[in-house]
């Protein structure tokens, strides 16, 4: 079994709402494509973009959507909930950045990972974003022919390192429920019911401070291999800084993990 060295860790905050998702794209719709908000089955938020696909729908942007201008060149990464209706292999569609309308010349043009029929996925896709200073459209491509479709799009977010950070933990948990009854023999007996996850991470203070309440794209990287990092949405439930007269400033953070959980498959 592989060991893992402690120094390639890190901490990377979504912050910065990209696209909450929470309407229907109406910059732009391709051929054979309906977009439309979906409250029923959803993430984060109340509603999450839906794209329905018919078998005429084009290789080309299947909708893009107006976003009020915002600067990523500082970002490294976007974090989102994704899924859809078929199995897809990773690059079958693509998410779209532009500084210009209509996703007319994108400044990022960023694969979707592969994605498991009818099973929503905590995503994230890496790029390099010097580029997008100025982004006022989100778009959604169809890179492959898939056929016919459904796919949904959830809580958009730009995430980078947070500076300083110098250790991390997690609690990934399943609750039980007693079950004990007449036919247990005399050994009480249980059943699994909700899983959930929470944790902390701590560093040195190196800017302004996360609000607490807030909800965020976290990334809790073991190292930079890419199957070695947990992800998910999560509240930051609390604030801890502290100095000491003869230390540097430190400030840690608790947060509820909330949804599912992509845990490590190596």
């Amino acid at each position: 079994m592989a060991r893992i060295a402690g120094y390639g860790g890190s901490v990377y905050i979504g912050s910065q709402l990209v696209e909450d998702c929470e309407d229907a794209w109406d910059e732009q719709a391709g051929t054979g494509v309906t977009a439309t908000a979906d409250t029923t089955d959803y993430k984060v938020g109340n509603a999450s973009a839906k794209f329905v696909l018919t078998a005429d729908a084009l290789v080309a942007i299947s909708a893009s959507e107006v976003v009020s201008s915002m600067d990523l060149s500082s970002y490294a990464e976007l974090l989102f909930w994704a899924k859809c209706s078929i199995a897809l292999n990773a690059a079958d569609f693509q998410l779209l950045l532009d500084n210009t309308a209509l996703c007319a010349s994108p400044e990022n043009t960023l694969d979707i990972p592969a994605l498991t029929a009818g099973i929503w996925k905590f995503c994230k896709v890496a790029g390099t974003f010097t580029a997008a200073t100025a982004i006022i459209s989100v778009g959604l491509k169809q890179a492959v022919d898939k056929g016919a479709l459904s796919i949904w799009l959830d809580d958009i977010r730009a995430a980078k390192a947070i500076a300083g950070v110098k250790s991390w933990k997690v609690d990934y948990v399943f609750d039980v429920i007693e079950t004990t009854g007449f036919d247990s023999g005399g050994a009480r007996a249980y059943a699994p019911t909700l899983k959930g996850w929470s944790g902390s991470f701590e560093g040195y203070k190196d800017g302004a401070p996360l609000t607490i309440g807030s909800v965020v794209g976290l990334e809790l990287q073991e190292s930079s291999t890419a199957t070695q990092q947990y992800r998910g949405s999560a509240i930051i439930t609390g604030l801890h800084p502290s100095v000491s007269v003869d230390g540097l400033a430190v400030v840690s953070y608790d947060f509820q993990g909330t949804h599912g959980l992509e845990i490590p498959t190596a």
